[in-house]
């Protein structure tokens, strides 16, 4: 007798009702002027917001995190106060562009797929065919997407 992963799990219970009307959250883009100042640093959903698309804020706020960490950890072994307006300020450095970029990624990918319109239509299929099937192109797009490497999109 075989058995699967499956076996181990039982069946959720169907859904007969919904509990609430459907909710509608509206799309928006927004961020902060300045990510840092004295004492006081932005990150992930507090510097920026974006849409729901694929995750990419998450990504963001991840990015974020790991840019400030590695700025507090070269303070740290140099003695400096990680306060310092002049620290945070490399991260906001590193970071806005980043995030600015995506974001603008991000809105365009939302306004293009929120038009209906026929030869837009055919272009989006193309576009997303190639990117599916150019494997360079979809492996720097995965890794720019992730968060993996940010500038140039294409090396």
């Amino acid at each position: 007798m075989t058995s699967s992963a499956y076996d181990c799990f039982e069946v959720p219970p169907k859904v007969v009702k919904l509990a609430s009307e459907r909710m509608v959250f509206p799309l928006s883009l927004m961020h902060a002027n300045r990510y840092a100042s004295k004492h006081v640093v932005l990150i992930g959903d507090a510097a920026h917001t974006v849409h729901p698309l694929d995750g990419q804020g998450v990504n963001m706020g991840f990015g974020d995190a790991l840019s400030l960490s590695k700025v507090i950890a070269e303070s740290v072994v140099v003695g400096s106060d990680i306060g310092e307006v002049s620290l945070p300020r490399r991260y906001e450095s590193e970071r806005k562009s980043a995030n600015l970029t995506m974001m603008a990624i991000l809105d365009g990918f939302q306004k293009a797929y929120s038009v209906d319109f026929g030869p837009l239509n055919v272009l989006r299929a193309a576009a997303f065919h190639g990117a599916q099937y150019i494997s360079p192109l979809k492996r720097n797009i995965i890794v720019y997407a992730s968060g993996e490497h940010r500038f140039p999109l294409f090396s």
